[in-house]
């Protein structure tokens, strides 16, 4: 009876360590400023908050706060004054939240998986009789982050099945779907029930 259960406590002592094992490591944005998506997905802020040259006034001085001030000054490893050149944005993460640069502007990542989704939007600047938007394509279009390759694509049907391809059953239960109303309809749920059996795991440096 002890031998049993001495064999059955080791047998799940082994169950344990290779569940352990195997559970992915699901990656919580870290705060700073990124100019790169490889930088983003391993984790490694080209400028950390606590880097920031702030104003001497200024007792708070949040990422968002930096990233539009006029003069990016941080302070590097080697304990320099640094300026960063905006021109190099990616993005930024302030308290988990990611923020993309895109069109001179941030956007929030409204959904962060290993496909993200956004709403790309600009600001409608009225000028005489008609507004004119600063953005030519169109004031407000939602956006598929690839976070396996940092691509940016439309938010369509076609689109998210090519995300979804390497998840077969999901993507044949998807494709089947016959009306197309339907599948857009659907898109959302589906993208979330990929991100679900594919958690955003970090990177390898």
């Amino acid at each position: 009876m002890i031998r049993i259960s001495f064999l059955l406590l080791f047998l799940l002592s082994c169950f344990s360590i290779t569940s352990n094992a195997q559970s992915p490591v699901v990656i919580y944005p870290v705060d700073g400023v990124y100019a790169t998506f490889s930088a983003f997905r391993n984790g490694n802020p080209d400028v950390s908050k606590s880097q920031f040259v702030k104003p001497e006034t200024a007792e708070e001085y949040t990422i968002r706060q930096w990233v539009n001030s006029e003069n990016l000054y941080y302070i590097d490893a080697a304990n320099v004054k640094q300026s960063f050149d905006p021109k190099t944005f990616w993005g930024f993460v302030e308290k988990g939240t990611l923020y993309l640069f895109l069109g001179n502007k941030f956007h929030k990542v409204n959904t962060l998986g290993q496909i993200s989704y956004f709403l790309e939007s600009y600001p409608v600047i009225k000028g005489g009789m008609a507004p004119v938007v600063t953005e030519a394509r169109s004031t407000s279009t939602y956006r598929f982050l690839d976070m396996e390759t940092g691509d940016i694509l439309d938010y369509t049907v076609e689109n998210l099945l090519d995300l979804m391809e390497d998840d077969e059953p999901l993507y044949l239960e998807f494709k089947s779907i016959v009306s197309m109303k339907e599948k857009k309809k659907k898109m959302f749920i589906y993208l979330e029930r990929y991100n679900t059996n594919h958690p955003l795991e970090r990177q390898a440096l």
